[in-house]
């Protein structure tokens, strides 16, 4: 029997291997499920960024909204290959798209002051990005439960 709640009852176990992880129910599962909330949580993060003073644009709900989406959906392939959820595809999903982020210029680093690049020329705030965005993500996926 599968652990996973999204799974349930469908899947049995054959021969040691879930056959659900990398199919196409998988996939449809994965790609589409996150919608609803991502939408939400992309809504929600917006609205923060108005509440510090920032001024709402559809844009930028978008791109929260996506982002969110993107989390999740990079997640996907990382699951079929490993046959299971893990707390490093939480990690390596945040951290790209944290990379990603700061090197277009479209997110910063959070928790960090500026003064630590000109302390440690060697650190590249993507680099930086990549490690605190995919922490962030990591803790998140403990507190939800998921494990290593």
């Amino acid at each position: 029997r599968c652990s996973n709640p999204r799974v349930g009852d469908r899947v049995a176990m054959s021969g040691g291997k879930h056959p659900y992880w990398g199919s196409s129910l998988h996939y449809s599962q994965c790609l589409t499920g996150p919608m609803m909330s991502s939408a939400v949580f992309g809504t929600l993060f917006a609205g923060m960024d108005v509440m510090q003073g920032a001024r709402f644009t559809p844009s930028r709900a978008g791109f929260y909204i996506l982002g969110v989406y993107a989390f999740n959906a990079f997640q996907c392939p990382m699951e079929a290959i490993h046959g299971r959820q893990s707390l490093l595809h939480n990690g390596l999903s945040a951290g790209i798209l944290g990379y990603a982020g700061v090197s277009g210029g479209y997110l910063g680093v959070p928790f960090l002051d500026h003064s630590v690049f000109w302390r440690y020329p060697w650190l590249r705030m993507e680099m930086a990005a990549f490690g605190i965005y995919g922490t962030i993500a990591m803790a998140l996926g403990a507190l939800g439960g998921k494990q290593l």
